[in-house]
């Protein structure tokens, strides 16, 4: 039984009728988005704050979550957003070469460590050559959520409270980046939108 999937089910049933709200981490990015017929994915969509964020400067996404709960808030929300239910530790049901741009806002950091980075693999093989991938991660100074917290699983990768959470430091960014990307930004945020500041990295890279 996947308890994740549940726990996040009645999270976002219970979160159903709040406003989608959004901050605006994109809008530096905005003039990098390629402006080309193929896809921009919202990877992990959650809510739906970047899918609401992006329709609303006239830019079309898929936006992509394992939760059916969470698509069904985007829908009702967002009435005309494209929805699709996916487990990024799956294989993606797109062919290599065949999207512009992914954006991943905290949803990478839930793996180990081999997990991730064959979601990274898949992610630089969905991009064309030149495409963007966007993504916030957890920081290991993310203290108000978790880090540090619970059972060490593996390096900076703990259960705590039934959930397992991964926090990355520079060197990790660095690692999991290494190889096919060009690096455009890199650096640590605080994040305002959830009550208590969230520490996380800020990452914007291009495939090579």
């Amino acid at each position: 039984m996947d308890f994740a999937r549940i726990r996040w089910n009645i999270a976002f049933r219970k979160s159903m009728k709040k406003a989608i709200v959004y901050d605006l981490w994109l809008q530096p990015y905005l003039k990098l988005i390629p402006e080309i017929e193929l896809p921009v994915l919202d990877l992990g969509c959650g809510s739906g704050n970047n899918t609401k964020y992006l329709l609303e400067r006239n830019i079309g996404c898929i936006s992509c979550d394992y939760s059916a709960t969470a698509l069904r808030k985007v829908a009702a929300h967002i009435p005309n957003a494209k929805t699709m239910l996916l487990d990024i530790r799956n294989p993606f049901p797109f062919s290599n070469d065949s999207i512009s741009c992914v954006i991943a806002d905290l949803s990478l950091h839930y793996f180990d460590w081999s997990t991730t980075k064959v979601i990274m693999e898949r992610i630089n093989n969905l991009l064309v050559k030149g495409g963007l991938l966007l993504f916030r991660v957890n920081s290991v100074n993310d203290y108000e959520y978790g880090a540090g917290r619970g059972k060490e699983i593996e390096r900076h990768y703990y259960k705590w409270k039934g959930m397992k959470k991964r926090f990355f430091d520079n060197s990790d960014i660095d690692s999991l980046i290494e190889g096919k990307w060009k690096t455009i930004n890199q650096k640590e945020v605080k994040i305002e939108r959830y009550g208590k500041t969230k520490t996380a990295w800020e990452i914007a890279i291009r495939k090579e």
